[in-house]
């Protein structure tokens, strides 16, 4: 049984008026899982840089990686 004033302390929260919004932020944190394709991509990137001579190629690459990441922390927020 509980007591009425015994109980857990509780924070209390500021009431929030309309003008006062919550500021969600845009990124998060990146998971770890993520890095194992990124690092593939650029390490991809690099291959192709050097022995392949293809520098659009590895830019594409190197862009489809970051795009990957910024999506993964996007998701994250």
């Amino acid at each position: 049984m509980t007591t009425p004033g015994r109980g857990t302390p509780q924070r209390r929260q500021p009431t929030s008026s309309g003008a006062v919004a919550r500021k969600q932020r845009t990124f998060g944190p990146p998971d770890m899982f993520v890095w194992a394709p990124v690092l593939t991509l650029f390490l991809t990137a690099g291959i192709i840089g050097t022995i392949g001579q293809s520098i659009g190629f590895a830019a594409a690459f190197v862009g489809v990686a970051v795009i990957i990441l910024v999506a993964d922390m996007w998701f994250n927020r």
